[in-house]
């Protein structure tokens, strides 16, 4: 694993700058090229009632307009059936407000090795998978070809599967505030250039999540915005990366993150998701949660039964956090300011790669404050 590589410990995030790539560079992979090479496929239909995704890919259409503060909790998307690929990007360069995000299902991706070279292998439909059908649908139409296309980081484990994310927009983009849970990944930034705001309050208060026991969007802030919070008192602060094409964030599990395109023209990213064995786990305990709540709720009762479910859960909770502020002690205060520039992974571009493993790393971390 590469923090075993850069001594780290896997809990905050790094930016990995002069990484080598394979197949090709990061800037070879922009929104024109893949107009260019692949106008022709058509989009399917991605509004109103359809079917599941039998390859359990996602794609999603939406406008943003300008000035909007940030991209809502549930964003009104825009149907692209019967538009071609090339014709929504020069929508996009026209300046539409739209952007694209496509993804496999969990595991679907992995590095293996074919006849002596390392490459990216889209197997569908999730772990386990092998060669897969085409969705009958097509929302894997970009996935399935994408992925052959596009330079990825060496850095990238050879063990294990993952999601792998694309992103298609313009300035003034804005994925408001979230977390992706029990979730490691790679943002990779191939064209335009993106801030990312970074944070993982002690208090998630301070975040305010939708409430798991009333909504499935707790993985959004209701604040939107770490604009919208405050954390003039928090000693953890936020962190803020600025990533160029060539650029990898790395986002350990749980970590809240914005992200926001700031350059003008055209923006491409590409996500590498490695979800841990917790994952699963802690989905179906939101989902089993959010159950026994809406039906405690439906009993024909005077909600004395739900309230008293609801203070359960929170007994237990606070016993529990008391029980580790007792064995660990008041917290340390590791900033001293509301924002701090990100630690930066300096890896030399001359890095050798042998047998398909990076060597000879050269690093040092940066520390500012902003």
């Amino acid at each position: 694993h590469f923090l075993d590589l850069v001594g780290g410990e896997g809990d905050e995030p790094l930016v990995l700058r002069g990484l080598p790539f394979a197949q090709g560079v990061a800037t070879s992979f922009t929104v024109e090229v893949l107009s260019a090479q692949l106008g022709g496929l058509n989009l399917p239909l991605t509004s109103g009632p359809r079917p599941r995704s039998s390859s359990g890919c996602h794609l999603f259409v939406a406008r943003q307009g300008e000035g909007e503060a940030v991209l809502g909790s549930s964003p009104a998307s825009w149907d692209p059936a019967g538009c071609c690929l090339r014709s929504f990007i020069s929508s996009l360069a026209a300046g539409s407000g739209l952007y694209l995000t496509t993804r496999s299902a969990k595991a679907a991706c992995c590095r293996q090795s074919q006849d002596g070279v390392d490459k990216l292998v889209y197997r569908g439909g999730g772990e386990g998978g092998s060669e897969v059908a085409v969705d009958p649908e097509g929302y894997d139409v970009l996935v399935r070809n994408f992925v052959p296309r596009v330079p990825w980081p060496l850095i990238l484990p050879t063990d294990s599967a993952f999601l792998i994310a694309f992103w298609l927009g313009a300035q003034g983009n804005n994925f408001g505030l979230h977390t992706d849970l029990f979730a490691e990944q790679f943002l990779v930034q191939h064209q335009g250039t993106k801030e990312v705001l970074l944070l993982l309050p002690r208090d998630a208060a301070r975040i305010a999540p939708f409430p798991f026991l009333s909504s499935p969007l707790f993985y959004k802030s209701a604040r939107r915005s770490v604009s919208n919070l405050d954390l003039a008192s928090d000693p953890d602060g936020c962190l803020r990366a600025e990533l160029c094409p060539g650029d990898v964030l790395y986002i350990p599990a749980w970590w809240w993150h914005e992200v926001r395109t700031i350059s003008s023209g055209l923006s491409l990213s590409v996500t590498y998701r490695y979800h841990t064995e917790d994952s699963d786990r802690f989905s179906k305990i939101m989902t089993l949660m959010y159950q026994l709540h809406s039906r405690a709720q439906s009993r024909k009762s005077s909600g004395r039964f739900a309230q008293h479910l609801r203070s359960f859960f929170a007994y237990s909770l606070a016993e529990a956090e008391a029980d580790a502020t007792r064995s660990e002690g008041p917290a340390s205060s590791a900033a001293t300011s509301a924002t701090a520039s990100l630690p930066l992974l300096l890896v030399g571009v001359a890095a050798a790669v042998l047998a398909g493993a990076l060597a000879g790393f050269a690093f040092g971390r940066r520390h500012s404050r902003g």
